[in-house]
């Protein structure tokens, strides 16, 4: 994977460990663009991708509290791993990163 790759999948992800709600742009219905340039998306939009297959759900949170409770599929690579372990999501998908 190329250095650029690598600094962007570290990018995205601390943007999706931010878990700060921000005033957003209107893309539409199911997505949106933060005040700080991140992407969001609905819920309804990530399952659709999701389920489609489309997508996978990165759960940044603790192993102990995705052990408790996720939503099923996702993988889990908490935030603090995130920097070694990024080779783990997939890159032909795109990337829904959530922390609660």
């Amino acid at each position: 994977m190329s250095y650029i790759f690598k600094v962007l999948m570290i990018a995205v992800m601390a943007i999706g460990l931010a878990c700060q709600t921000t005033q957003a742009n209107l893309v539409d219905d199911e997505t949106s663009v933060g005040s700080d340039g991140t992407a969001r998306i609905t819920i309804a939009g990530g399952k659709k991708l999701f389920d489609s297959g489309s997508a996978v759900f990165v759960d940044t949170r603790s192993e102990s509290q995705f052990n408790a409770e996720r939503i099923k599929g996702a993988i889990n690579i908490p935030a603090e791993t995130a920097a070694t372990r990024w080779k783990e999501i997939p890159t032909d998908k795109k990337i829904i990163a959530y922390c609660s």
